[in-house]
């Protein structure tokens, strides 16, 4: 008689083991840029990258949606370690009309946004002065008329005007809202001679 003799089966299982690197990314201190474009200036606000995670991330591009928004150049693509920030002005130039966009960032690991707006600059009125003079009574040939105008407050006078001799009066057509001007005239001579400057007339243009 045979004798089956069962022999105990044992099974190992050798597993290479695997190492998981964190996944990198980049943070943003921002996701959106309000400017306020009232004054009609260029402005400009900071956007920081910051890379997170063991490995470092490449930026490929930067791009924007609508010309109103602009970055300093950077040369891509840019290679960011773990832990680097970045950081870059962010500008806005005003237009007649509200903006809007998107400013993207591409990379190794995704595409990024921000949005970003734009206040309307605002409109500016139109605003005339007339002066108006009288011819010097010292006999002299005035042959010009210099027109001189100032800040308010200030003697700091710079000639924006002038006029033949037969003209006695001129009108300032770059005047601004909510503005205070300081107006004066002097005469020219036929040998080119300047007289003392008039009396000054001060105005606000409302």
């Amino acid at each position: 008689m045979k004798l089956k003799i069962l022999l105990p089966l044992a099974a190992t299982l050798v597993a290479s083991p695997v190492w998981a690197h964190a996944q990198s990314s980049i943070s943003l201190s921002t996701k959106t840029l309000s400017f306020n474009g009232s004054s009609g200036n260029v402005s400009s606000q900071p956007l920081t990258v910051t890379v997170r995670g063991s490995q470092p991330v490449t930026i490929q591009r930067v791009s924007f949606s609508n010309g109103a928004f602009t970055a300093p150049a950077m040369s891509l693509p840019a290679t960011l370690p773990s832990g680097q920030s970045y950081t870059a002005q962010i500008s806005a130039k005003p237009q007649s009309t509200a903006q809007t966009g998107t400013l993207t960032i591409g990379s190794s690991v995704g595409t990024f946004t921000v949005s970003l707006t734009e206040t309307a600059a605002q409109a500016t009125t139109a605003h005339k002065v007339a002066l108006a003079w009288q011819k010097p009574t010292t006999g002299y040939n005035v042959v010009a008329y210099d027109v001189d105008r100032a800040p308010g407050g200030s003697s700091s006078f710079s000639q924006i005007g002038s006029t033949g001799g037969g003209t006695l009066n001129w009108t300032d057509t770059s005047a601004q809202g909510g503005t205070t001007y300081a107006y004066r005239v002097r005469s020219v001579g036929d040998q080119g001679d300047t007289s003392s400057p008039s009396n000054t007339v001060t105005l606000t243009i409302p």
